[in-house]
């Protein structure tokens, strides 16, 4: 019956738009005609008079259609659920998730990264630019090489609250995980390099990491170790000279390789109910009902994914604590803008912040919370009740998020934290090894 009724509208509907059009023809002729305005004028008239008609149309049908729906036609399918972990599984889903699946929107981080046209990936590149990435006579002193920044033994960093360069100089910022970066539009924390190409031959250069006098520096101290002349004519062709270019498209190429495989987070998303555990289950609702996820986006859980390449730059702090802030040393850089980092990995990746001044994962949710979301950190219940959806705000004005509570509790930063380990993919043994 609904359908019948909802077929008689459309057509109805429709039966007044083409009488409406022939109506707006017919006016549209008499007005050019008393205007003088040639026939191509009057049907330019006639267009511009029926477009409004026709938006209407549009928006008539849509409410006709949506309308005409049932309650089970807007629901979600429901995926499957693996019996022996649907218990469990349920008995932590939020009530509100189990009965309108929102991770049905999550995404699962793709299998292949992106890469530019003017750089793809081949064998016997990625065989170069591995070569290249482990050599330290790619550094003045012969000591440093990229892997000595990103080590592959662990999450792609140094675990160093901040890296060692030529010399023992010690750098201003944390390291930046390696892996997945072929999924990020902007690298470094302050965004400078749009592209792995380009972030390569930052450090070669950079006086306190590698301290390479220049790009002809590089390829000269390439261009003197055995086998690299063929490994390069392999790469990119016969005749192709060693150049600087050359050499960051190489370790672009291999960076590309280093790809975060089976998360249990990328394994639920996709399908797999029992891949996340209980725990987790409720820091991932946590993760979007506080607002952590308008600025770390899936499937990259920053907000420097190439899917979502504007607006990759956060300010931090925005709410101001300065007891936390003098602790991580973060008082001296108040409302800078950064880079959201990803958080693929992250268990693997302490210390953090920019600083690298955070040791643990745990401090680190807390320090978001309160610097970020303008949460209170309390076990009180009442502060942890839910409140009326709103608009939180700082003393500038600056709306965050749309708030659900007022503080979080122990339970409640374990549960992000579990959810946050559900994000580790990287077969880091299995890479190194090779």
């Amino acid at each position: 019956m609904a359908m019948m009724t909802a077929s008689s509208s459309l057509l109805a509907i429709l039966a007044g738009v083409f009488v409406g059009a022939l109506a707006l023809v017919l006016v549209a002729n008499e007005i050019g005609g008393r205007a003088g305005l040639p026939p191509p004028g009057r049907l330019l008239l006639a267009g511009g008079l029926g477009f409004g008609v026709f938006a209407f149309a549009i928006k008539a049908i849509l409410i006709v259609e949506i309308g005409s729906m049932g309650r089970d036609d807007l629901a979600p399918t429901p995926r499957p659920r693996a019996t022996a972990h649907a218990t469990a599984a349920d008995e932590a889903w939020p009530a509100r998730a189990r009965v309108s699946p929102f991770w049905s929107t999550w995404q699962a981080l793709p299998a292949t990264p992106p890469e530019p046209a003017g750089n793809r990936s081949t064998a016997a590149k990625i065989a170069l630019g591995k070569r290249l990435f482990e050599d330290r006579d790619l550094s003045a002193d012969r000591t440093v090489a990229c892997a000595s920044c990103h080590g592959l033994a662990g999450g792609g960093d140094d675990g160093r609250a901040v890296s060692l360069g030529v010399g023992n100089q010690a750098g201003g910022r944390n390291a930046p995980s390696v892996v997945d970066a072929a999924w990020l539009s902007r690298l470094f924390w302050d965004g400078r390099a749009g592209s792995l190409e380009e972030q390569a031959k930052g450090p070669l250069l950079n006086p306190v990491e590698m301290a390479m006098p220049s790009g002809e520096a590089v390829v000269a101290r390439i261009a003197e170790k055995p086998g690299y002349e063929e490994m390069f004519a392999e790469a990119f062709g016969p005749g192709r000279a060693i150049d600087f270019d050359g050499v960051a498209k190489a370790i672009a190429a291999f960076e590309r390789t280093l790809v975060s495989r089976d998360a249990p987070y990328d394994r639920f998303v996709s399908g797999e109910d029992g891949a996340l555990g209980p725990a987790a289950l409720r820091g991932m609702a946590l993760f979007e009902e506080i607002g952590c996820r308008s600025c770390h986006i899936d499937p990259t859980f920053s907000a420097a994914g190439r899917d979502k390449p504007f607006g990759v730059y956060r300010p931090f702090p925005v709410f101001a604590d300065d007891g936390l802030l003098a602790r991580h040393r973060l008082d001296e850089e108040r409302r800078a803008a950064w880079r959201v980092p990803s958080l693929r990995n992250v268990a693997l990746t302490a210390p953090y912040m920019h600083n690298g001044a955070v040791e643990s994962l745990e401090e680190a949710v807390r320090l978001m919370a309160v610097l970020q979301l303008g949460l209170k950190l309390s076990n009180d219940p009442a502060l942890r009740m839910a409140v009326t959806p709103g608009p939180v705000e700082d003393g500038n004005r600056r709306s965050l998020t749309a708030g659900r509570r007022r503080a979080l509790g122990d339970d409640d930063i374990a549960d992000l934290v579990a959810f946050l380990e559900s994000l580790t993919g990287w077969p880091a043994a299995a890479l190194a090894a090779k």
